[in-house]
């Protein structure tokens, strides 16, 4: 019986012994892990960083050829259109006496061009006296400028050729330019973004970035770098271009502004229209409350002044006029009409949604 005690005795003190052993080889085997010397990488010589502008193919960066973005560079032949080219010796300049409407507004495969690749949002018809360039943004902000005097190398019978941009990456909401500097377009988009495209400098940039979304754009009539602009929330600003800074802002509507647009032999009456359904006309001098405020059953798109407006004789033609293009746009939810304003005694034309 003892000797069967001394001998579990023996066993445990054997069992314990071993356990204690392999406790000591395993922390042996991990300090001279830690112990050897890590293996050196080779050296390598790392490029050089490239001290110019990094090039590489639209294929290269999954791009289709189709989908590349348009050169924000000014096209020497367009820039030499808008300074100083003319409609050529032969050409004749037409006057204003001269024009009818049943002979000359006559639609032709000739009158009829591409110029941007989507929906168009805004145009403008350059203010140059001997050559017609017109200018037309779309929903996605390119901006196509047709030259329509110039020689196409087309043959498919279109007049012109089409110079393409892409300056504003979202719809461009108005493009203006005023006729004492028809060499500077500017333009605004959904994003804020007031870009100056100068013809003189060839050079596109951004001039100003607004808080909200601008959705119309004008000119001063008395000086061709200070703009009004009007944004989503019915503000009115005034942004000179000179000093790169806003002047002041004014709440004159309850809604985004949709147009603006001055009268063009009284540089301090202007006219706003507004989603709010309401038309005014403005004093720029004390800009406090509206001068005279037309209330409209739907979403005012466009109002505008002209001074053929202030003469009563040209009022009945001007009514025929817009009865007739009332007609042509009965296809569409736009709606024309013209109302007489007592206070400042003109009339004023308004575009609205049916």
């Amino acid at each position: 019986m003892a000797e069967n005690d001394y001998e579990r005795l023996r066993q445990a003190n054997i069992r314990r012994n071993q356990e204690k052993l392999a406790l000591l080889r395993r922390k042996a085997d991990e300090l001279s892990a830690l112990a050897k010397p890590k293996r050196k990488r080779p050296y390598q010589v790392r490029p050089k960083a490239p001290t110019g502008p990094v090039r590489s193919s639209g294929r290269a960066r999954g791009i289709a050829p189709d989908n590349l973005p348009p050169d924000l560079s000014l096209s020497p032949s367009l820039a030499s259109s808008i300074l100083g080219g003319g409609a050529g010796a032969g050409a004749k300049v037409r006057s204003a006496d001269d024009f009818d409407a049943g002979r000359d507004m006559v639609l032709m495969r000739a009158h009829v061009r591409n110029v941007v690749p989507c929906s168009i949002e805004s145009m403008r018809v350059l203010p140059l006296a001997d050559r017609t360039v017109v200018a037309a943004g779309d929903k996605r902000g390119n901006i196509g400028y047709w030259d329509v005097d110039g020689v196409s190398e087309d043959a498919d019978g279109v007049d012109g050729v089409v110079f393409s941009y892409w300056p504003h990456k979202c719809p461009v909401s108005a493009i203006v330019a005023h006729q004492a500097a028809p060499h500077k377009v500017y333009s605004s988009s959904h994003q804020g973004e007031i870009c100056l495209m100068d013809f003189e400098k060839e050079k596109y940039s951004m001039v100003h970035l607004w808080e909200r979304p601008v959705y119309s754009l004008c000119q001063a009539q008395n000086s061709a770098r200070c703009l009004y602009f009007g944004d989503e929330k019915g503000g009115l600003t005034l942004f000179d271009e000179r000093e790169g800074k806003v002047l002041t802002t004014w709440d004159v509507h309850e809604e985004k502004i949709n147009s603006i647009d001055f009268h063009p032999e009284k540089p301090h009456m202007l006219a706003t229209s507004s989603t709010d359904q309401t038309a005014c006309i403005w004093d720029v001098r004390n800009i406090k409350k509206p001068r005279d405020e037309f209330a409209n059953e739907e979403p005012v798109e466009y109002a505008y002044e002209d001074q053929a407006f202030d003469n009563s004789e040209n009022l009945a033609a001007l009514a025929t006029a817009f009865v007739v293009l009332s007609e042509y746009f009965a296809w569409m939810t736009l709606k024309i009409r013209i109302v007489w304003s007592i206070i400042t005694r003109q009339a004023f034309g308004l575009l609205h949604s049916r």
